[in-house]
């Protein structure tokens, strides 16, 4: 892969480093001049700067003596044009007629693959999304969905296999809610302006809050007998909260509800009817069985067509119960019973990782800190039934095996750490150590919306699909008061981009609160205008037919400005999608493509492109916009946002 950037950088740390073993006495190599090298805040004091205190540290010279070495290096570089020493720094100006050239040789080179390492070539399973199929995806899946598909993109772009798997959670207690409210209407088909899987969420909610009033209503009735007037007050407030949550959802969905509420309000212990259903569907029951696959097939049809409206498509879609039948499970319980790991926790058999967790080079390997607890991993319940770690573990291994990967990546919210880690340690004691080393958990932070408060089993969530036609609303306007009639397929890549890209430019470590208007912002720091800027680029380019005369450039003008900004941003876009790639950051990606456009779009309104006079200026400003066009598409591919040849 070529990068200008890169090769610039160690181009003058080699010679910074020739000098220093000439002249100095410093056990220093070349990277770790290039780990030091940093850019100034402002370009008039340089392009690079190379702080001495930091190369001080092995060395046995003074200061001045080192400054002398490495501007004495530096100054042998063929990109070096000047250099100042500014306090502790060098700072280096870059002779950008010089470098313009290796970048436009780069691009040429390239052409579409710029910034692309095609030689990876490693095998990578990334399960992402995976929400549990009893409700409509709802804001927070959205943004696990944006940043899986981007995990998958960026390792895919840089010449990895990937293969994307849906997780289907259809064994536990949320399904047998849904599969038992489903049985109780008698398999109900939704309203036909209804979205098959917020029906089937509706009435997820409606069952649960349903069986938790009945139960909690008991539980009222014994305080009251017993006399206990604060415990009988409390549950009171609890009890009108759910009666209250339960009229919300009956608003949506009356007719189906009152049904509901029929059916369950005079039963004598729904709760247990709700386990029963659990137990049977993991035992293998055949009636129970074909009941339940039916209601989560429902939620996964609407999950499906959701992702399809995200640009999405997965590989696999795995059940957990499948697990199950093909013994996969019960291979690892009994593998389990017999690892010397193996302890008794409240009466159930448990892994226990205490001693393992005193080994530093196992909790390095493993990527648990060092002063982490992690408690046992409970194996089975009291009744018998296994618990979702377990299953994750028969889940590990398959995807390994299945697809000879080299790494699996699970996408997973933050308050997952503590299960993830159980579970590469129980991999780890099982025998499974290639599979521990090398299964990564991606965590990221909730999603919110201002004023609002989502609970699934409540029925109190904000869907992908409603937030996609709102963002979808907000285009349209904005197209028309353009004098641009939209068309509905235009409308969805701006609006699924727009929300993806709100999702990406943060750290997933940092929580995001979501703002619409924000999302559709096309001035600045948002998809509509990495969309909008790479469309203007393009459109240039289609003026004059992308003919670009490669051999008839004038490099004099990569000093000018802007001009020269442009250079360096683009020169940089592999050395960055290198760093994008070891460390999975889109929202470094999605800053720098910000500059770009930020860069471009300055340069596009004080310069005429097309209509310049000289046949070399022409040029370079042809293949500067040509690169800009580049960059811009690949880095939007490598986000999973939508390229639009016109806006």
């Amino acid at each position: 892969m070529a990068d200008p950037y890169g090769k610039l950088i160690e181009d003058v740390a080699a010679h910074v480093i020739e000098s220093i073993s000439k002249s100095c006495k410093c056990m220093l190599t070349a990277q770790n001049v290039i780990e030091v090298i940093e850019e100034p805040p402002r370009r008039e004091f340089g392009d690079i700067a190379i702080p001495v205190p930091r190369l001080l540290k092995k060395c046995k010279v003074d200061f001045k003596e080192l400054t002398a070495c490495i501007k004495y290096g530096a100054e042998m570089s063929r990109y070096v044009r000047e250099i100042k020493e500014v306090g502790p720094y060098v700072n280096i100006f870059i002779d950008m007629k010089m470098y313009g050239r290796d970048v436009i040789s780069a691009l040429r080179q390239e052409g579409e693959t710029y910034g692309f390492n095609k030689y990876e070539c490693k095998h990578v399973v990334v399960e992402y999304v995976s929400a549990n199929p009893v409700h409509p995806l709802h804001i927070g899946s959205g943004r696990n969905a944006a940043l899986g598909e981007f995990v998958a993109r960026v390792l895919e772009l840089n010449g990895n296999q990937v293969e994307r798997r849906y997780y289907i959670n259809d064994l536990g207690l949320q399904v047998a809610y849904l599969a038992y409210g489903y049985m109780l209407l008698n398999r109900p088909i939704p309203p036909s302006n209804m979205k098959i899987d917020h029906f089937m969420g509706l009435i997820y909610a409606a069952t649960a809050t349903l069986v938790d009033i009945v139960t909690l209503k008991k539980e009222v009735e014994k305080a009251k007998k017993n006399g206990d007037i604060e415990k009988y007050s409390e549950l009171s407030s609890k009890l009108s909260k759910l009666l209250a949550d339960l009229e919300n959802i009956r608003n949506k969905l009356p007719e189906y509800i009152d049904k509901l509420i029929d059916k369950i309000k005079d039963r004598p212990d729904p709760l247990t009817e709700v386990y029963d259903i659990m137990r049977k569907y993991e035992n293998g029951d055949p009636e129970v069985s074909e009941l339940v696959r039916e209601a989560v097939e429902k939620v996964i049809a609407g999950i499906k067509a959701t992702l399809d409206h995200l640009g999405i498509v997965m590989d696999k879609w795995d059940w957990e119960s499948d697990l199950i039948r093909e013994n996969l499970v019960s291979k690892i319980l009994d593998r389990a019973l017999k690892s010397p790991y193996l302890t008794m926790k409240k009466g159930v058999p448990a892994l226990d990782f205490s001693e393992l967790l005193k080994n530093e080079e196992v909790r390095t390997k493993l990527k648990i800190p060092k002063f982490t607890e992690v408690p046992p991993l409970v194996l089975v319940r009291s009744d018998g039934t296994t618990l979702y770690t377990t299953r994750d573990i028969a889940y590990t291994i398959k995807k390994f095996k299945e697809f000879n990967a080299d790494s699996v990546i699970n996408v997973i919210a933050a308050e997952q750490t503590l299960p993830q880690a159980q579970l590469r340690l129980a991999l780890y004691v099982l025998g499974y150590k290639k599979e521990a080393e090398n299964l990564i958990h991606y965590a990221y932070e909730m999603v919110t919306l201002p004023g609002t408060s989502m609970s699934g089993r409540r029925g109190r969530y904000v869907t992908i699909d409603e937030i996609l036609h709102d963002l979808k609303a907000i285009a349209r306007k904005l197209m028309v008061e353009r004098g641009v009639e939209p068309k509905d397929d235009v409308l969805l890549k701006i609006a699924r981009s727009a929300f993806k890209y709100i999702m990406l430019s943060a750290s997933p470590s940092k929580p995001i609160v979501f703002d619409a208007s924000k999302a559709m912002d096309i001035r600045a720091n948002s998809a509509p205008y990495l969309m909008y800027t790479y469309a203007r680029a393009n459109s240039v380019l289609m003026k004059c037919n992308y003919m670009v005369e490669w051999g008839k450039i004038d490099y004099e003008g990569c000093e000018e400005n802007l001009k020269r900004e442009l250079i360096w941003l683009v020169g940089k876009f592999p050395y960055v999608m290198k760093y994008v790639v070891r460390y999975l950051r889109p929202e470094d990606l999605a800053s720098y493509l910000n500059k770009v456009a930020d860069v471009f779009n300055s340069w596009y309104d004080k310069e005429r492109i097309l209509d310049e006079f000289s046949e070399g200026a022409r040029n370079l400003k042809l293949a500067l916009t040509y690169a800009v066009r580049t960059v811009m598409r690949n880095g939007l591919m490598a986000l999973g946002l939508d390229v639009l040849e016109r806006i």
